[in-house]
């Protein structure tokens, strides 16, 4: 699955065949997920928290329990 890449996450290509890598999202610890369609090949690159903050969606949802 690919989603479109936040302007702040610089493209990137497959070590092995050379075609640009589908952006597929972000993790918090400020890590872009790529993968390679042509070599099934995933690749995390540090982007930094910022860029990845940045990307995040407007409205943050927080779980809460209920303990009642």
């Amino acid at each position: 699955m690919a989603i479109e890449r936040p302007q702040g996450v610089h493209r990137e290509w497959c070590p092995d065949c050379g075609d640009e890598m589908l952006f597929s999202g972000t993790q918090s610890a400020g890590y872009a997920q790529y993968f390679c369609q042509n070599c099934r090949y995933r690749h995390d690159v540090y982007v930094g928290e910022p860029a990845v903050e940045a990307s995040a969606p407007d409205e943050q949802v927080t779980a809460t329990a209920d303990r009642s």
